[in-house]
């Protein structure tokens, strides 16, 4: 700690907070939750539906905006902070400041790395589901910078949040906007024309059977590949040499060639009927468990890897030619999956559209990698100005 924080003298958590216990209220407040990631939040907006007896608020504490909330999980993820007026659970410890504060610096300075693991030192034995009392908390000691120096800090902080929050957005944007390309550029039921197309392109898209553009691929690893294209089909990567036993590379394993599509017979909220993936990261070898089709004639990589993914194009063909399980991953009936057909545009239609479709995907993962990039700037941050390592 810089020698002019403590100056006068090192402060107890005490002397900066104390606990509050305000229940003069007629329940008339909203509900709130204690977040690790978002904060004190309206319990609307957690993405868990959280029970509770209505009739029991009137025995909630109030929380004013400004004040910070020792949580069941404070030993996890830290203090949290309410920009909400509300209502919290008994179970909570409510903290309002006694001395000049700036709320961003220890918005960020209760949350830190450093400060969660002397809280764990510091209160030896909590575990998940004892709530940490206002004795443990009390007694540690806190940085207390001059108030000037709090607010410098914190606006330094708060103007990195607007950065980050940008990049979100921008994410949010595009990623709205490829939903959008990938339900206009493909044709819907019962057209035979996208309602998006580039130009010069004009031609109704022909309805051909996926038996005429794609079939089983057989070939068996014959030692070819190692442990170290072992293929995630889930995620469609290289998995790490280390998470694969060397013993699952044998002849039993399907080899899997960059541009094949394999079926994942997983359900969920997205893929209702399980999904096809396409491989366009390279040769290896993935669980015999997943079916393997190769292209038949041309095709463009790119336009498949997409075509093959929209859920209101292909969950109706899958409806009709999986055994759904409920217990484990639905299975493809082959035969009536090659019967199955879908609207296809020329190749050179096809090229255009994966194109268009793969820049889209690379500008999103440019925006994702500035995103971690100043999340990261945010951390460095946090450690060098909470801390006095770098004053300002």
């Amino acid at each position: 700690m810089p020698l002019d924080w403590c100056a006068e003298k090192e402060y107890k958590a005490k002397e900066i907070f104390k606990s509050v216990t305000n229940k003069k209220h007629n329940g008339e407040f909203e509900v709130l939750s204690a977040t690790q990631d978002k904060g004190v939040i309206p319990r609307s907006q957690v993405d868990i539906d959280i029970k509770f007896d209505e009739s029991s608020v009137t025995g909630y504490k109030k929380v004013d905006r400004g004040d910070f909330v020792i949580s069941l999980r404070s030993f996890q993820g830290g203090i949290e902070y309410s920009e909400y007026e509300g209502l919290v659970s008994p179970a909570y410890t409510v903290l309002k400041p006694i001395v000049p504060i700036c709320n961003g610096y220890y918005k960020a300075y209760l949350k830190t790395a450093d400060y969660i693991s002397r809280l764990n030192r510091g209160t030896y034995g909590i575990r998940d589901g004892k709530q940490i009392g206002f004795e443990d908390f009390g007694d540690m000691i806190l940085h207390y910078p001059p108030l000037a120096e709090q607010e410098k800090i914190a606006q330094i902080l708060s103007a990195q949040d607007r950065i980050i929050e940008l990049h979100k957005r921008k994410i949010d944007e595009l990623e709205k906007f490829k939903r959008a390309c990938l339900q206009k550029m493909f044709p819907q039921k019962g057209q035979r024309i996208p309602e998006w197309r580039f130009p010069k392109f004009a031609d109704p898209w022909e309805d051909r059977r996926f038996g005429t553009m794609f079939k089983r691929r057989t070939e068996r690893n014959n030692g070819q590949f190692d442990n170290t294209r072992w293929i995630s089909v889930a995620q469609m990567y290289f998995q790490e040499p280390e998470k694969v036993s060397s013993n699952n590379i044998d002849t039993r394993t399907y080899v899997m060639r960059r541009g094949d599509i394999a079926f994942e017979g997983h359900s969920n909220a997205e893929h209702k009927y399980g999904r096809f993936v396409a491989n366009d990261i390279g040769d290896g070898v993935i669980s015999e468990l997943f079916p393997i089709y190769m292209h038949i004639g041309d095709y463009d990589e790119s336009y498949w890897k997409y075509a093959i993914q929209i859920e209101n194009i292909m969950a109706p063909k899958l409806l009709r030619c999986i055994e759904i399980s409920y217990t484990s991953s639905n299975k493809l009936d082959e035969d009536f999956f090659l019967k199955e057909s879908i609207l296809v545009p020329s190749i050179s239609e096809q090229q255009q559209i994966g194109t268009f479709f793969r820049k889209l995907d690379d500008l999103i993962l440019c925006h994702h990698r500035r995103l971690n990039e100043e999340k990261q700037k945010k951390k460095a941050l946090i450690q060098l100005l909470l801390t006095g390592i770098v004053k300002v």
